[in-house]
């Protein structure tokens, strides 16, 4: 008789054990999901950054660099949701450790940087080539520096600043994230004339 009220005893110490370890079970479970998408979106947003920048450096003074730096960023950003990608700016960097200058976030500044919205990866080519009222006019390609020396060297630094919006899947640590990358490269020298 003993051995059944012992057994009935340790059944309701389970249960109060189970409502116990449950909630804390949740949190970490939860917390590792959402942990795992975040980390997706920052890589994708740095990765994005960094493949944007390559074609930054290579196209020089192509007049279309910036139709194909924004292609560039919205193929490699494409593990994000559409619309997660808030901002892309191409600026022209002091040095190889300059970062994004803060007028440029907010803004396009001539002769310094082009700042696009994630709705600008949907543009026509057409839209570019620094014509008046081309997205890319105020830091014209035309005018990036790419010789070795002379009056159009050395070659330019170029940025490529990338901000992306995480929107948090369970809710648990606030409703969004935001995630953001730099990335600055020498633009390619190449021979004029």
């Amino acid at each position: 008789m003993s051995r059944n009220r012992r057994a009935r005893g340790d059944r309701g110490a389970a249960l109060v054990e189970a409502a116990l370890i449950t909630p804390v079970f949740l949190l970490l479970l939860f917390g590792v999901f959402e942990w795992s998408y975040a980390f997706l979106d920052r890589l994708t947003v740095k990765n994005t950054s960094l493949a944007a920048a390559r074609v930054a450096s290579s196209e020089g003074l192509n007049g279309s660099a910036d139709y194909n730096i924004l292609q560039t960023a919205k193929r490699s950003s494409t593990a994000m949701r559409s619309g997660q990608v808030q901002l892309v700016v191409i600026y022209k960097a002091a040095s190889s450790t300059a970062s994004v200058p803060a007028g440029c976030l907010t803004a396009s500044v001539t002769n310094s940087c082009n700042r696009y919205t994630g709705a600008d990866f949907d543009r026509a080519l057409s839209q570019f080539g620094c014509a008046t009222g081309a997205a890319d006019i105020a830091w014209c390609p035309s005018t990036r520096k790419v010789a070795q020396g002379g009056p159009n060297g050395p070659p330019d630094y170029v940025g490529v600043y990338v901000q992306g919006l995480h929107d948090n899947v369970t809710g648990l640590f606030g409703k969004t994230m935001t995630f953001k990358s730099d990335t600055v490269m020498r633009i390619e020298p190449a021979r004029l004339g």
